[in-house]
């Protein structure tokens, strides 16, 4: 059974995808949008260190 420390990471690195996505397709107000989500889930988690490319590292 997942935690929700690790549904969180599993909701982070999913985010971080999108916001990848999001940008290869330059849909810069979508990235955005994915890119304060990302920081409410690193706010909840506050153990996650982020990495340059923003993923959250383990």
């Amino acid at each position: 059974m997942a935690t929700l420390d690790d549904d969180l990471n599993e909701l982070a690195i999913t985010i971080s995808m999108a916001i990848e996505k999001a940008r290869q397709l330059k849909l810069s107000t979508s990235a955005y949008i994915l890119s304060m989500a990302l920081v409410e889930v690193w706010e909840t988690t506050k153990g996650g260190e982020r990495n340059i490319a923003g993923d959250i590292t383990q």
